[in-house]
C-alpha cells in the first residue's frame, strides 16, 4: 500500500475526545465520516507531511520512528525523563506555552495527525496517553517537539534549524 493508501485511515482509532461520525453529503458510498471534533483539526496528508518534515524530519531516527536521542545534539534537548516520573500537562505548559496549535503525530500512519489548540490539547492528553503509548506533540511556534515512546521515555527538544540538523 502506498502512503496516500494507507494516511488517516483509521480515524476512529483516535480518541473517542477527540473525534466524531458525520453525516456526509454523498448520495451513494459511505453516509457517515469520522470528523475532529471542535477544536480538533485532522490533519490531510499534505499538512501530516508538511509539519513531520520541519519537526520529526530534522531529527535522526530509528527504523521504528523514534528518534534517535544518542545522536542528537544535547543542547537541543530540554527534558529526558520517564512517562512515570513525567508530569506530561506541566511540560507542554512549560515548553509550549506560546502555542497556538499543536500537532499530534502517532505511532501509525493509518491515524491521522491532529492539530489542536494548546487548552484543547490539554484536556484530550489523558485520553492521548492511555489510548496511544506512542506520540509526538509538535509546537511550531516555538519549535519544540515532545517524543512519549512505548518504552515510556519522554523527550521534550527544541527542533533542529537547518544549520543544526
Amino acid at each position: 500500500m502506498t502512503l496516500e493508501e494507507t494516511y488517516g485511515t483509521r480515524p476512529d482509532l483516535l480518541p473517542r475526545s477527540m473525534v466524531r461520525l458525520a453525516r456526509t453529503e454523498q448520495r451513494e458510498g459511505r453516509k457517515l465520516t469520522w470528523v475532529g471534533r471542535p477544536d480538533v483539526l485532522l490533519l490531510d496528508l499534505d499538512q501530516h507531511l508538511r509539519y513531520e518534515h520541519e519537526s520529526l524530519g530534522r531529527f535522526p531516527r530509528h527504523s521504528d520512528g523514534t528518534i534517535a536521542w544518542a545522536e542528537v545534539s544535547a543542547d537541543l534537548v530540554l527534558v529526558s525523563t520517564d512517562e512515570d516520573t513525567a508530569d506530561l500537562d506541566a511540560l507542554i505548559r512549560q515548553h509550549c506555552a506560546g502555542a497556538k496549535g499543536l500537532v499530534v503525530f502517532w505511532g501509525s500512519l493509518a491515524l491521522p495527525s491532529a492539530q489542536l489548540p494548546l487548552g484543547a490539547a490539554l484536556s484530550h492528553l489523558s485520553q492521548i496517553t492511555d489510548s496511544h503509548p506512542e506520540f509526538w506533540i509538535y509546537d511550531p511556534e516555538d519549535s519544540v517537539l515532545m517524543e512519549n515512546t512505548f518504552a515510556g521515555r519522554v523527550t521534550v527538544a527544541r527542533v533542529p534549524t537547518d544549520t543544526e540538523s
